[in-house]
């Protein structure tokens, strides 16, 4: 059996400390403001920043990924075809990275936010936390994604979709903590507190930071 792979928390960059949960794959430096992917045995710099929040800034950061995407969709129904045509192209797929217990029955953020085409804006710096989805797992859901947004328009039974990703994205999404749920600071979503199993470690590393 191979020896188990240890890697000191340093910023492979600047140095400094990087931060995260235990279960993390992602892990945050807050000096240079990088994310930072375990892959194999070393770290790989990803693409982040903190999205710029609607709302009061709160100071709780989960992670979503977002994929600029390319796509198109053939049928052999063109009724059904010019159906799908109508729906908005979808430009940005955005993908929950936390751990979340349930989304389909609480709301997929991801989801969300990519049926709303947002264009997310950087905003002030902060510590991003709770990675738990690598960039290579979270690429599986853009397809999932888009599908869901064209199906509920019209049918997409035999359908055929190709997709290219393209440019990818680790945002900080800013929450604001209630107690009961949590609060994103771009739509004003709600997520119940007991949707996410690592809420405690997560409320100690973001009180840790104050």
């Amino acid at each position: 059996m191979a020896a188990a792979t240890v890697l000191a928390l340093k910023c492979p960059r600047c140095g400094g400390a990087l931060r995260g949960l235990e279960q993390d794959v992602i892990f945050w430096c807050s000096a240079c403001q990088a994310p930072h992917e375990v892959v194999g045995e070393g770290f790989v710099k990803r693409q982040g920043f903190i999205a710029k929040a609607a709302l009061p800034s709160p100071p709780l950061c989960l992670p979503l990924w977002a994929f600029h995407v390319q796509y198109a969709t053939s049928w052999e129904d063109p009724e059904r075809e010019a159906l799908a045509h109508q729906v908005p192209v979808v430009e940005w797929v955005y993908v929950t990275a936390f751990e979340l217990h349930n989304a389909s029955y609480f709301g997929d953020p991801g989801q969300i936010f990519t049926e709303k085409r947002l264009r997310l804006e950087a905003g002030p710096s902060a510590s991003l936390c709770a990675c738990t989805r690598s960039l290579e797992e979270a690429k599986a859901y853009v397809e999932p994604h888009i599908l869901a947004i064209i199906d509920r328009r019209v049918d997409v039974t035999g359908m055929e979709l190709s997709c290219a990703i393209g440019e990818a994205i680790l945002w900080g999404v800013p929450f604001l903590d209630e107690g009961d749920v949590l609060r994103d600071g771009i739509l004003g979503l709600k997520i119940p507190a007991a949707a996410l199993d690592d809420l405690g470690a997560i409320r100690a590393l973001v009180g840790a930071k104050r």
